[in-house]
């Protein structure tokens, strides 16, 4: 037996990767982004909203085209994003993960604006070696955590419809904001595929994967994760990501049946 198989596993036959069917009774979707800037217009759309504290964090319920949301921030980082999706599936019995944020492009294909939506995740910086293969999730028994693909495919269509350019494939989480050259390298010689690198998405996808919770990663992309990544960072999330991210989010959720 291989050392990486020892432990408590899911097999990787039994992470959720179905297409969804979202019907008239709706179950609750939880909307996540790390920034307070990445949701406060999706905050403001809500009708009907109430604000709820739950172990320090501020959350706000409402409906959105039409189905029941409840939108908070997760903070930066993977035990950050963790913990609060977490909270959020036991206080709101959430059956439906939506994560909206920006990331750094790794691929060059991906420029400042475009969007792009994970079709599956990785933690970059989990390192389980020698017991497990270098970015497998021991309860997972995988590296590459895939999203939900009925989410996932109306994402897409929702971010076409806001007139982005739309790109699907590998995201990267890990806990360093990635600026420099050097870095940015590194990433790309492990995972040529990538397309984007964030802090909270490979985290949330870890969670909904082992509760068997759909969910999509939506991201904006900020910067190229270069040495100029941090430039007019917050100006651009609150000028363009956030109305982006908006838009893409509240037409995905009513687009949804």
């Amino acid at each position: 037996m291989a050392t990486w198989e020892l432990g408590l596993a899911i097999p990787v036959a039994a992470i959720p990767h179905p297409v969804t069917d979202v019907g008239a009774n709706s179950p609750m979707i939880g909307i996540l982004g790390a920034m307070e800037a990445e949701v406060r217009l999706l905050k403001a759309m809500l009708g009907d909203a109430t604000i709820a504290d739950s172990t320090g964090r501020n959350y706000v319920t409402g409906r959105l085209g039409g189905h029941e949301v409840v939108v908070s921030i997760s903070g930066f980082g993977k035990v950050a994003a963790a913990s609060t999706v977490t909270s959020m599936l036991d206080r709101f019995d959430a059956e439906a993960i939506l994560f909206s944020g920006v990331a750094g492009a790794l691929h060059p294909d991906v420029t400042r604006g475009d969007v792009v939506i994970a079709d599956e995740l990785v933690q970059h910086d989990f390192d389980a070696s020698p017991l497990f293969p270098r970015f497998v999730i021991p309860s997972l028994r995988v590296d590459r955590i895939p999203a939900d693909e009925g989410w996932t495919d109306r994402a897409a269509t929702a971010a076409a419809a806001a007139g982005a350019t739309v790109h699907r494939g590998l995201i990267l989480s890990g806990d360093r904001f990635i600026d420099n050259d050097t870095d940015r390298a590194e990433l790309r010689s492990l995972f040529p595929d990538a397309l984007a690198v964030e802090m909270e998405g490979a985290a949330v996808a870890q969670v909904c994967a082992e509760r068997r919770v759909p969910f999509a990663v939506i991201r904006v992309i900020s910067d190229t994760a270069d040495d100029d990544a941090a430039a007019d960072f917050l100006d651009f999330v609150d000028r363009q990501a956030a109305p982006l991210l908006a838009e893409i989010v509240a037409g995905l959720i009513t687009n949804t049946k």
